[in-house]
């Protein structure tokens, strides 16, 4: 088979290894369709060990395909059965690698992929016939975004802000979207992205020059707080772009009893003032991965007819121009999702 192999910074090749084959608990699926990650997009600038991406390794982890080898002791999956696949399980940590390891190296970027003691609902997810590759590609993402939503326990009626309109912001929105939530204002400084926002039906605002606030309060309107002091009127805050600021932003502008959700990931620590949240008596949340309820959730927003975040999606390539790939998807004003097709 042909496989994408990472070997260091700006170092990718497609080599030929031999397949996969699958023992009697296990599977191998015929990659279909992968997305480049903003995790690979480290790897590929910044070096992936720290990311559990090793020099010499298959990897990749988004992806969706056809089962075409199945072991004889797997129940509820056949061969033929369009899928995805929860990376962090497809393997067990027997093998001596973690799950960020087992997951970040799980090899989207070749064309075959196998699947240790595979498990229908557990690490994979047979996708009903009238989910697209072309949409379907798009489940892993979108489950990191389900979780943070699953886990702000929303009822349906809120008003949601999110900061980042990148790959998981935007899921961010289907995922709120899913929930019920209409009245989503989504922070970028990229026009290019906050289009894509505005299409999926958010309100958008460009907070390169600041404002933000200001603009939430002439939006919703201006809550008093315990100590009347004013707040946003926003009951949850999604923060998919890890900038230091955010946290005490929300914390100072919050309105009592509202959460903050952490689905990036935060390079510096920051200060916060325990007193507030305290006062305001409010929540800090982090989001870390998903669980295989957020996988099936994800699976059945992307199947709604409503659903439009196959716009996050900007290019297509052919496996033969898998370096161009990535190239392309350094180019975070021109690119969002980038999608490897098989068989283009």
């Amino acid at each position: 088979m042909k496989a994408g192999i990472y070997n260091g910074i700006k170092q990718i090749e497609v080599q030929e290894l031999p397949s996969p084959t699958a023992g009697d608990s296990d599977a191998v699926i015929r990659v279909v369709k992968a997305g480049i990650c903003g995790t690979d997009v480290h790897a590929y600038l910044a070096g992936g060990d720290d990311v559990g991406i090793h020099a010499g390794s298959q990897f990749g982890h988004e992806l969706v395909g056809i089962i075409c080898e199945i072991g004889k002791n797997v129940t509820g999956l056949h061969a033929g059965d369009r899928v995805t696949l929860c990376p962090t399980t497809r393997r067990s940590e027997s093998c001596g690698l973690n799950s960020t390891e087992i997951a970040d190296m799980t090899g989207a970027f070749s064309e075959y992929v196998y699947v240790e003691n595979a498990q229908a609902g557990y690490n994979v997810f047979v996708l009903p016939d009238s989910l697209s590759f072309e949409t379907g590609v798009l489940t892993e993402p979108l489950s990191v975004a389900s979780h943070g939503v699953a886990i702000a326990d929303l009822k349906g009626h809120e008003n949601a802000v999110v900061y980042g309109a990148g790959t998981i912001g935007l899921c961010a929105v289907a995922a709120l979207q899913n929930k019920g939530i209409r009245d989503i204002i989504v922070s970028d400084i990229s026009d290019s992205r906050l289009e894509v926002a505005r299409r999926m039906g958010a309100v958008v605002f460009n907070s390169k020059d600041g404002g933000l606030i200001d603009f939430i309060k002439a939006q919703w309107g201006v809550h008093t707080g315990n100590s009347s002091e004013e707040c946003i009127n926003a009951d949850v805050v999604i923060d998919c772009a890890g900038l230091p600021f955010i946290i005490n932003e929300f914390i100072d502008h919050a309105k009592t009893l509202s959460s903050l959700i952490i689905i990036a990931v935060h390079g510096k620590n920051v200060e916060i003032s325990p007193y507030w949240v305290l006062a305001k008596e409010l929540t800090l949340k982090g989001s870390r991965g998903y669980t295989p309820e957020d996988i099936l959730t994800a699976i059945r927003t992307l199947d709604a007819p409503s659903c439009k975040l196959g716009e996050i999606i900007t290019q297509v390539y052919p496996h033969s121009q898998l370096c161009q790939a990535f190239e392309q998807a350094c180019d975070a004003e021109s690119s969002i999702k980038v999608v490897i097709d098989y068989e283009k």
